[in-house]
């Protein structure tokens, strides 16, 4: 399969989506969340990328940030699927199984309409997958209360693989998983900062006065609230409900689920259709030059630079060392 060229270059809004190959696996529970959190501090720390907004779901995972280092996005998610496939395995008892779909959607946001959109959309995900009715009440992972509070700094426990074992069937419960929650947090010792910058992605499009990024929150909220009462309406008249806040914490780890989620990849996100077909022509064209440099790499000529942005691949091996 040809690797899928991507466009992260220094100070660009990324929505980035990546998924549970099967199962329902990021839950809500006490136990669940100490894996998440424990797992985006590291990721921070290890590879710091600004996040802007972060939102969990059994499934997915969607965030929004903006590229400092285009080297440290890749690095931070496979840090954050790496570290949360090894601890989650571990609870299941399973040895050496994949959790996450491989790589993950990362589309450049072109325009600020279209981040506030796409944000708005995070926080909203919870009352249009019927899982709650605002985002207010969802018992999930976010940064929605980190966001509304303005408390954009936490210290979190950071928890090792080692520290994880495989629960028994009847430990599968709210009670069970708060218990080794609380067990594995208080053998920790080490703490891990996670900073939100919920405004990283405004200052990216040059809005930034505090009266303006304020004014952009306060319709982000409206925004979401308004998806939100859409999506009520829908259920009322399908005679739907929402799963709720009880069930969501009461749910236990299920590796049987199997996602029905599709949809096409996209390089960028734009309500502008100018402004999209634009790009997709600077980007065919940023791809047909990478290809011609890689060209150049394999016959070892290693002269001209790959195009700033894009992500090499390795160094061609040109020759064995031979032993004497």
């Amino acid at each position: 399969m040809a690797r899928v060229l991507k466009y992260h270059p220094h100070g660009s809004v990324l929505f980035c989506t990546f998924g549970i190959e099967e199962g329902l696996l990021l839950l809500s529970n006490p136990l669940c969340i100490a894996i998440i959190q424990s797992c985006l501090a590291r990721a921070q720390v290890l590879y710091p990328v600004k996040v802007c907004h972060v939102l969990t779901e059994a499934t997915h995972v969607h965030m929004v940030l903006v590229v400092d280092d285009p080297d440290h996005v890749p690095g931070f998610i496979r840090s954050f699927k790496v570290e949360t496939a090894h601890m989650l395995n571990r609870i299941l008892g399973r040895d050496k199984r994949t959790v996450w779909c491989e790589g993950y959607d990362s589309p450049i946001v072109l325009t600020p309409a279209r981040a506030l959109a796409a944000i708005a959309y995070l926080y909203a995900n919870p009352a249009k997958d019927n899982l709650e009715v605002s985002i207010d009440n969802y018992p999930g992972f976010s940064s929605w209360q980190m966001f509304q509070e303005v408390n954009l700094v936490h210290r979190w426990k950071r928890l090792r693989r080692s520290q994880f074992r495989r629960l028994k069937a009847r430990d599968h419960s709210l009670r069970g998983y708060a218990d080794e929650a609380l067990r594995i947090i208080e053998e920790s010792t080490e703490y891990q900062s996670f900073t939100l910058e919920p405004n990283a992605w405004m200052e990216a499009f040059g809005i930034t006065k505090p009266e303006d990024q304020k004014k952009t929150n306060e319709r982000l909220v409206e925004r979401v609230r308004t998806i939100e009462q859409r999506a009520q309406l829908r259920r009322k008249k399908e005679g739907k409900a929402v799963l709720g806040r009880v069930r969501m914490l009461n749910e236990k780890l299920d590796t049987m689920h199997r996602s029905r989620r599709s949809g096409r990849k996209s390089w960028c996100l734009s309500e502008r259709r100018s402004v999209r077909i634009r790009f997709i022509k600077f980007f065919r064209e940023l791809m047909r030059k990478a290809r011609a440099v890689s060209q150049r790499w394999l016959m070892g000529e290693f002269s001209e630079r790959y195009p700033p942005g894009l992500y090499p691949p390795n160094m061609p091996k040109l020759a064995n060392v031979l032993g004497w």
